[in-house]
């Protein structure tokens, strides 16, 4: 019985052992996320939105980096919709392959997407004129609430 027990003691602190790591990595993600690039737009249970904008050749990309617990893969491309009180501005990715990376040690992955974007979309952002952002990939969805 006591081989049992010593089996039975040597699994508990294991579980013990994988709870603080967990614990452990969950703060070091919560911190890291404001170490993604760009301007934190969008936030949701899901995770949270940065943004930031480049230039190229005289083409206008808006830059999104993704930290969620969804990975994202997917061939044909994504669609970010922008949803203000009295209208949508949706706008297409530039890339149609994307994939998702984790996020050093933690349990969530980083995604980044490249979207076409003009001067009027960029001021839009700018000045805040939505309220929530969808981004839509495959059949899946991802739902953020603006937090500039």
């Amino acid at each position: 019985m006591s081989f049992l027990k010593n089996i039975s003691t040597a699994l508990a602190s294991l579980g013990k052992q994988k709870a603080k790591d967990y614990l452990e990595n969950k703060a070091a993600d919560e911190n890291s996320s404001e170490e993604l690039e760009g301007d934190k737009i969008g936030a949701s249970k899901d995770g949270q939105l940065n943004v930031g904008i480049q230039e190229l050749s005289g083409y206008l990309f808006l830059e999104t980096f993704i930290l969620s617990n969804v990975i994202i893969k997917t061939f044909n491309g994504a669609k970010l919709t922008l949803i203000g009180d009295k209208d949508e501005f949706i706008l297409v990715s530039d890339t149609q392959e994307i994939k998702s990376d984790l996020a050093g040690k933690s349990f969530k992955y980083v995604t980044q997407i490249s979207f076409d974007i003009t001067e009027e979309g960029v001021e839009r952002i700018k000045n805040g004129d939505f309220s929530k952002i969808k981004l839509d990939f495959k059949k899946k969805s991802l739902l953020f609430n603006k937090t500039i």
